[in-house]
């Protein structure tokens, strides 16, 4: 029964955080509150997450763990802690994946925009400022601040060079090195951009197929992955002597512990086996 508490004790707030971080789709938030760290903040805007409600979020689910202290063994609440206080860090790397997936798939349609408003006559300048407007998300912030920038007196090239060391995406760096190029040559062409776009949208095309071909592999990987962690799970919860000597004798929390750690280094191996070599940084 103690057992089974202790459980749900961790359950709970962890199940609250992955909601929330599935969830999260508010705007960026644009004052950060002092008390938030900066590692913090770095990697929840690499994510694409809002930092304060995200910090919120976390800190509630390490405070949830907080019960286990005293309803569950030393080592369930030992494991909970590593667990919850890993979080930011174990899903820093796909959150910062995702948003610059939205970002490379969006970057042709910000050149399309680009493309139009060149076309009515407008500058560079006007025409990067009005695709900043339509275009929500990272990609959106970023053409904000190229537009702010140019507003303050800071050439266009230099603000678009900027832009690209804040985003070092391949699409990104292969846009700005074109609107650069042609701004030095007497100003960006709409077919010159309509050209940059039809590059992304081939090179999307190819790493598309190539997530397609690997997506098998990468299903094994979390197959194979997951299963102990539920074997794990299903034994603790089940109680018994198994659970008692994982989590009540020396022997057992040092099993427990390798185990999920050799675990977590396997995982984190086969993810890197099958991703895509185009997605390799």
């Amino acid at each position: 029964m103690r057992t089974g508490i202790a459980v749900v004790a961790l359950v709970v707030p962890a199940a609250a955080l992955l909601r929330g971080l599935a969830r999260a789709r508010w705007r960026r938030t644009v004052h950060v509150a002092a008390s938030v760290p900066g590692w913090f903040v770095r990697r929840a805007e690499e994510g694409g997450l809002p930092v304060d409600p995200a910090w919120r979020l976390w800190r509630g689910a390490a405070l949830g763990v907080l019960p286990l202290a005293v309803l569950a063994p030393p080592a369930l609440a030992l494991l909970a802690a590593a667990l919850v206080g890993s979080a930011p860090f174990v899903a820093a790397g796909p959150l910062r994946t995702r948003c610059e997936r939205k970002v490379d798939a969006a970057l042709p349609g910000v050149l399309d925009a680009v493309a139009r408003s060149l076309r009515s006559g407008a500058s560079l300048r006007q025409a990067l400022a009005d695709a900043a407007v339509a275009t929500p998300g990272r990609l959106g912030d970023d053409l904000h601040v190229v537009a702010r920038a140019t507003s303050a007196g800071i050439p266009l090239s230099e603000a678009l060079e900027g832009w690209g060391r804040r985003c070092p995406r391949p699409g990104v760096l292969l846009a700005v090195a074109a609107l650069c190029l042609a701004i030095e040559t007497g100003g960006a062409s709409a077919r010159a951009v309509d050209g940059v776009a039809a590059t992304l949208r081939r090179r999307l095309d190819a790493q598309d197929e190539a997530l397609s071909l690997s997506a098998q592999a990468r299903a094994s990987a979390a197959v194979l992955a997951g299963a102990p962690l539920v074997v794990c799970l299903v034994t603790v919860v089940a109680g018994g002597p198994a659970a008692r000597f994982l989590l009540e004798t020396p022997l057992g929390v040092a099993c427990l512990l390798a185990g999920l750690s050799l675990d977590g280094l396997g995982g984190l191996w086969m993810a890197r086996l099958t991703r895509p070599a185009g997605a390799r940084r």
